[in-house]
């Protein structure tokens, strides 16, 4: 029987898994002539994902991307990324459909493991801090006062899920909150798992029509700020140790003197300008992005090295030599986003 301690090391970890990867196909590097230097399409595409939506984001984001374009000297578009299959976006960068975008770690985590894109940059929100916490909340007259006590087997609650790709929503939540806590099935404790985005799972859980909810505290201050009464009905049962702030991803396409100059652009944007500031706190609340790269990612890497793990040791359709085999495989997969994540940045 394939088996493997808990209490394994990151390294360990990084060494037994990738199923949640198993999207991104390969590890071929840029054309060398296009990365290093040339001509470059134009307008650059800059794509971003929408969890509170596409019309929200176009709003939160257009006059940051515009400015950032001006310093440029070049047009960008702006697209909503709606799509939660992260290999698509990796085929997105890939294909030149997208020069930069902002992700979720998880869908950051394909890209660089497909090497064709890389960490460059990180928000830092206006309280000076580069992460966040996933969160279980439930209504505050449910009954439920714990995590162990939503935990329980036969209660027949409802829970509303993130998305199997959200980082903060899905894979957070069910490392920490489940499966660390012995809980390798968690929809076997439940009557019914409902998934759906952060704001439609504190809506559900505020209005009682689930018993529990996933999300984030930073999703949760904005939906107090959008929706003070309905936000005042929830409790927090639930918080995660601190994730990485969501970052920015440029492709490796872009030519490197290209790179250094949005780098620039990007982390000193808002430290001269007070209307630049202001843009910045329209994005997300932040008062700055600081330079980034790959090795923020390995959070996201642990866990869904283990994930992957955990889905083949616990399949019932596959005997002991397919697991062996499929670990083997997992494991050479692991290696080398562990070399990706490590890698040193492109521009210093």
């Amino acid at each position: 029987m394939v088996n493997m301690n808990a209490a394994h090391s990151r390294r360990q970890w990084l060494a037994a898994g990738g199923l949640l990867l198993a999207q991104a196909h390969g590890l071929a590097a840029p054309p060398a002539a296009q990365a290093q230097g040339g001509t470059r399409k134009s307008p650059l595409v800059f794509a971003v994902i929408t969890p509170r939506g596409a019309d929200a984001a176009v709003a939160s984001w257009s006059s940051f991307i515009q400015r950032i374009a001006q310093e440029l000297g070049q047009p960008i578009n702006l697209r909503t990324w709606e799509s939660p299959d992260s290999s698509a976006l990796a085929s997105a960068f890939a294909s030149g459909e997208i020069d930069l975008a902002w992700v979720g770690n998880s869908t950051a985590l394909a890209v660089v493991e497909r090497g064709v894109g890389e960490v460059f940059a990180q928000m830092v929100t206006d309280t000076g801090s580069t992460g966040y916490h996933a969160i279980i909340v439930t209504h505050k007259d449910s009954g439920l006062k714990t995590l162990d006590a939503a935990q329980q087997p036969g209660k027949g609650l409802i829970f509303a899920d993130g998305e199997t790709k959200s980082f903060s929503g899905h894979l957070v939540p069910l490392y920490y909150a489940f499966v660390k806590r012995g809980i390798n099935d968690p929809a076997s404790l439940f009557r019914e798992v409902r998934r759906g985005s952060h704001v439609e799972n504190l809506t559900l859980a505020a209005q009682r029509k689930v018993d529990i909810a996933t999300a984030n505290d930073e999703e949760l201050a904005m939906f107090k700020a959008k929706n003070p009464a309905l936000a005042g009905q929830l409790s927090i049962l639930w918080t995660s140790p601190l994730i990485p702030q969501s970052p920015l991803v440029w492709s490796t396409a872009l030519p490197l003197d290209l790179r250094r100059r949005l780098q620039h652009i990007v982390t000193s944007f808002g430290k001269d300008n007070a209307l630049d500031g202001q843009i910045l706190k329209q994005v997300n609340n932040l008062s700055a992005f600081r330079k980034s790269r790959n090795s923020q990612l390995i959070t996201a890497g642990d866990i869904d090295m283990f994930v992957a793990w955990q889905q083949v040791n616990r399949s019932k359709d596959l005997s002991d030599a397919d697991k062996a085999h499929r670990i083997r495989a997992i494991s050479e997969r692991a290696s080398r986003l562990e070399l990706r994540l490590k890698l040193p940045p492109s521009v210093s």
